[in-house]
């Protein structure tokens, strides 16, 4: 069963990363402020994400 989840958790975190590396070109391409806001806080949600898969495949 834990193969199973480290399984499902490294697919999750695959497109976290993905998702993660899309969000930074788009800030990078934004011009608006306030469209790059959002798109930060959508960053740091995925990142945040991220980590806790990472901590607890680590555990």
């Amino acid at each position: 069963m834990s193969d199973v989840l480290e399984s499902i958790a490294g697919n999750k975190m695959l497109q976290l990363k993905n998702e993660m590396a899309q969000l930074r070109e788009a800030i990078k391409a934004c011009n608006d402020e306030e469209k790059k806001k959002l798109l930060r806080r959508e960053y740091m949600e995925a990142e945040m994400y991220y980590n806790i898969l990472a901590e607890r495949q680590k555990g």
